[in-house]
């Protein structure tokens, strides 16, 4: 059997993301050294990465995946997070993620916080 490629790995995590399965999400994501950087959070840890996601996971009705570029371990994707909220919406989104073996040890996102914030502010 061989080695699943970073991009495979990041793919198969996105997959579990957009299909609410958070614990299998999870099993991709490293044991060990793990940071997750977004515009709205901060984790150092994977399981508490995931405890966040199954809170706010339930605005998320998809994800349209628009390119993936990879330079070794590194796979940037230009997505399209369908979130519904007051009303069904599209945010642009770039996530990067390194990959050390066939473990996720770093995510950062970038995206138009916005929305989500007011939603929290009100």
């Amino acid at each position: 059997m061989s080695k699943p490629t970073p991009q495979e790995v990041v793919h198969a995590y996105l997959d579990a993301i957009e299909a609410r399965d958070f614990e299998h999400a999870r099993t991709y994501l490293s044991d060990g050294h793990f940071t997750y950087r977004s515009p709205i959070a901060g984790f150092n840890d994977a399981d508490a990465f995931i405890a966040d996601i199954w809170r706010v996971g339930p605005i998320l009705e998809g994800i349209d995946r628009r390119k993936t570029f990879v330079n070794d371990n590194e796979v940037c994707d230009i997505l399209g997070f369908k979130i519904r909220m007051a009303q069904l919406s599209t945010i642009p989104v770039v996530h990067w993620a390194i990959v050390d073996g066939d473990k996720i040890v770093s995510i950062e996102v970038f995206f138009d916080a916005t929305a989500y914030s007011r939603m929290f502010d009100a």
